[in-house]
């Protein structure tokens, strides 16, 4: 049994209360996290807890309480005490296995590989899978030999860029505190990786990049400065095991006279000097390669060997503007930001080095003109270089942020921290090369949250777990690429609603004939805001638990008629929204006193039988009522569309169900547009 080292805290609690409820405010309090994220580690601490056949009772209004005699609890308290706390993901999970794999010159056994990551060979087997396809894009593969193993086949040289770029994008979002005279200060690196790094080897290393990365005429990112001291950290732990790069003669002669070349010679024998290892002509290649192909921050001055790559890229825009019909600002930025792109990208492309983006796809349906009108431009500019559709987006980004920006609308991000400075600085300044529809970013400590009116930005990105119930996402500060992806989902989500929202204030008009009907339509939706419930708790039978819920609540007083009624209407109408494992009972009657909405998380799933006699699991209910004659209605009609949208990405959507409250706020202010519009439209 695995355990994460929160889940071990929230049993501790419990134990110690033995006997008491205790709430999950309470827990939320000392762990110091939000209500909702207790409320999603209690699934898999009452599988835990089954082990001990202890179970997990929870009272509306009381709390939570262990339910076992004394010896089960001391059993438990026992194992708790002992026990050794496990928090990986599984992004971190894939990391051990490929270590393991890359460092072995033998083929491993699965059940070796399910044993280090404390997994089952079936979970086992689907990240190999995964792994599978990931794999191919660094030219490695994961073949398997029966009786024998696993492992990977493939050049050296991909095996450390694969490393290498798999450990800097999954340090822990805290391993990163600042950067304090354009070096890294670390804090920590995930306990599970320490087996990885030696932590005086990466200060050490740091050191010596920083005595010799000063005299380039550039100045690497901070995500490629990281990538870089990870990337020669294993390097020399790699040749002390006898494991050496390889590097084609042709490649080498390209690179052998550049200003890196000589860098990274002089880089080598002082590291031979302290570690002990010798550095061939291909390892110090390799060093220059990667040197030659890091993004950089600034260039104010460009070396010999990149001049021819330079002067292109004023007609590579030209090009763009003619193909694509379309005309860029701020031409002067843009020619430094695609200077700072291309010619790295360009060495990477002459080294056999694809740069992978997560963002490749919503690049190319976002941007389908600009995308086929780069990728023309780019072949008719260097003709003899084929770039790849991952390095294409990166060049698409730096032209739509280039496109005229007068008619779009306002998207201010707040980039929030421990500090409010360092890696929010960071963090804020990947997303604006990342995301060029972000027009402006806010830093903030998470102290100055109390003072900030979170509704005036239009997205929130932190680097730690905040709590607040303002929709916002948490990533690593360096914005790797597995954070990405999610980052762009969340922002495509927020700059929908900020959009609409922004059209509803334009378009609101009080020039209204019928003002009596209009404010009780207001009043009856600022009502049902309102009254927008979410529990989470156990049902045995559907009826029973919401006539009694709304009972309690107070939005019924008749409760047999009630009941009786939604009897009635349950066998004429099937609530389940098969195949989802949702069920929607909705009600509107004149025994209901007010409007109301309520999202029900099940601690464990439920059967439901149809009319139809067919089974059904249900996981989660949307009950919705409304009186009889009520204008909430239409807005709790409005609102069910807006949520069949959301149908797709259900599980991810209850995990943060305050957004349901999101949901029915847009749907009432969409239908008092309506309503307002139709009063403008009836006055004129």
């Amino acid at each position: 049994m695995l355990l994460s080292t929160r889940e071990k805290e929230i049993i501790a609690m419990l134990i110690k209360y033995h006997g008491q409820y205790v709430t999950i405010y309470d827990i939320a309090q000392h762990l110091a996290v939000s209500s909702r994220t207790v409320h999603r580690e209690l699934k898999s601490i009452e599988s835990a807890l089954a082990n001990f056949n202890i179970t997990l009772e929870r009272v509306n209004k009381k709390g939570l309480q262990l339910l076992g005699n004394t010896i089960q609890i001391e059993h438990l308290k026992r194992y708790i005490q002992q026990h050794t706390t496990v928090d990986l993901s599984v992004e971190e999970q894939k990391v051990i296995i490929l270590y393991a794999l890359i460092q072995s010159k033998e083929s491993i056994k699965q059940y070796s590989l399910a044993h280090e990551i404390g997994v089952s060979i079936q979970t086992l087997t689907k990240l190999l899978d995964d792994l599978t396809e990931e794999l191919l894009q660094y030219q490695l593969v994961l073949q398997k030999k029966r009786g024998e193993g696993i492992y990977l086949k493939g050049p050296e040289s991909k095996k450390r860029e694969l490393l290498s770029q798999l450990m800097v994008n999954n340090l822990n979002s805290t391993s990163v505190y600042s950067v304090i005279e354009n070096h890294f200060v670390y804090q920590s690196i995930n306990q599970n990786q320490l087996n990885m790094v030696d932590m005086d080897k990466i200060f050490q290393v740091e050191r010596i990049l920083m005595d010799h990365l000063g005299r380039l005429p550039y100045t690497l990112t901070e995500s490629s400065y990281l990538t870089l001291t990870v990337h020669i950290v294993l390097s020399i732990d790699r040749m002390l095991n006898g494991d050496y790069v390889s590097l084609n003669d042709e490649l080498y002669n390209d690179i052998r006279h550049t200003f890196e070349h000589e860098i990274a010679t002089a880089l080598s024998l002082h590291l031979e000097h302290i570690y002990g290892v010798a550095f061939n002509q291909a390892e110090i290649g390799f060093i220059t390669i990667h040197l030659r192909g890091a993004k950089r921050k600034d260039s104010n001055q460009v070396d010999s060997s990149d001049e021819s790559e330079q002067f292109p890229i004023d007609t590579f825009i030209t090009q763009v503007s003619r193909i694509s019909q379309i005309s860029f600002d701020n031409t002067a930025t843009l020619i430094e930001g695609l200077k700072l792109h291309i010619i790295p990208a360009i060495n990477r492309l002459k080294a056999n080095i694809e740069t992978y983006n997560p963002l490749t796809d919503m690049i190319k349906k976002d941007y389908p003109l600009l995308f086929a009108s780069v990728k023309k431009a780019l072949y008719m500019v260097w003709p003899k270089l084929q770039f790849p559709d991952s390095e294409i987006g990166f060049i698409v980004l730096h032209f739509g942020g280039a496109i005229n920006k007068k008619a779009t609308t306002d998207f201010h991000v707040l980039v929030v921290c421990s500090s409010g400075i360092g890696t929010s600085q960071i963090l804020a300044a990947r997303l604006q090369q990342s995301f060029p529809d972000i027009t402006s970013t806010t830093q903030a400590s998470v102290g100055d949250l109390v003072d900030l009116d979170l509704q005036r930005y239009a997205a929130i990105v932190s680097t730690v777990d905040l709590d607040i119930f303002a929709p916002y996402i948490t990533v690593n500060p360096l914005l790797p690429d597995t954070d990405i992806n999610h980052v762009a989902s969340f922002m495509k989500l927020q700059q929908t609603q900020s959009q609409q929202s922004s059209e509803l204030e334009s378009n609101i008009n009080i020039s209204i004939q019928h003002q009596d009907d209009t404010l009780r339509y207001i009043r009856n939706g600022l009502t049902l805001i309102d009254n927008v419930n979410i529990e989470y708790t156990d049902v045995a039978e559907i009826n029973d638990y919401l006539t009694t819920h709304l009972y309690q609540q107070q939005i019924i007083n008749d409760v047999q008629s009630f009941a009786d009624e939604l009897q009635q209407r349950s066998l004429t109408q099937n609530y389940i929204l098969d195949p989802y494992p949702i069920a929607i009972p909705h009600l509107k009657h004149r025994l209901i006193l007010r409007p109301y909405i309520l999202v029900t998380i099940l601690n464990q799933p439920m059967e439901v039988i149809d009319d139809q006699n067919d089974k059904h699991t249900i996981q989660y209910l949307l009950a919705m009522f409304a009186p009889e004659d009520d204008f909430s209605a239409e807005i709790i009609s409005r609102f069910s569309s807006a949520f069949a949208n959301h149908l797709t990405e259900l599980e991810t959507l209850m995990l943060y169900p305050e957004r349901i409250r999101e949901l029915v706020k847009q749907s009432y202010l969409q239908e008092l547009q309506n309503k307002l519009q139709d009063g403008v439209d009836n006055y004129d």
